[in-house]
């Protein structure tokens, strides 16, 4: 009987899915020159679009112009951090000085893909809204093009104006 609740418990962990509602996982992780270090917690009371990127994905790479002029557009109450899942941060780096932008949000690196599993990330990219109280609102597979960005916007407008608890 200890060995099937042992099981159930690692199964339920290891193939647990994050969900609309829930809590957003935790993460401490290093930017991507290493320098600095953030964590999921930091960023209560903003509302926060974590992206789960690669610089392999076609997908990525179109949506990242979009995300800086979404991040430049909201400058209160609202964070993008961007996690590169790259096993090498160079060639994350690669990509974004091809973007040939400022990139004006967090960039951090997950080269051991700890939070891809964690947010149960099932496609490249992946991106999670969350409010400013750390639940997650929408999970959007897939790259994002300007008209998503529209309605995303107004999603994080809605959610900037709630209070936080």
């Amino acid at each position: 009987m200890k060995y099937l609740l042992l099981y159930s418990l690692l199964t339920f962990f290891l193939f647990a899915e994050v969900n609309v509602g829930d809590k957003a996982p935790n993460f401490t992780l290093k930017t991507l020159d290493g320098k600095q270090i953030h964590t999921m917690q930091e960023f209560k009371g903003k509302v926060v679009l974590l992206n789960l990127w690669a610089s392999w994905c076609k997908g990525c790479k179109k949506e990242m112009p979009e995300f800086i002029t979404l991040q430049k557009q909201n400058t209160k109450d609202f964070k993008l951090v961007a996690v590169s899942l790259d096993d090498s941060k160079d060639k994350a780096s690669h990509f974004l000085s091809t973007l040939k932008q400022k990139i004006p949000f967090t960039v951090l690196h997950d080269s051991k893909k700890h939070l891809a599993k964690a947010y149960s990330c099932s496609a490249m990219p992946s991106s999670y809204l969350i409010d400013k109280n750390g639940v997650i609102q929408q999970i959007l597979i897939g790259s994002l093009n300007h008209n998503d960005i529209k309605v995303l916007q107004e999603k994080i407008n809605a959610l900037k104006k709630k209070e936080k608890r």
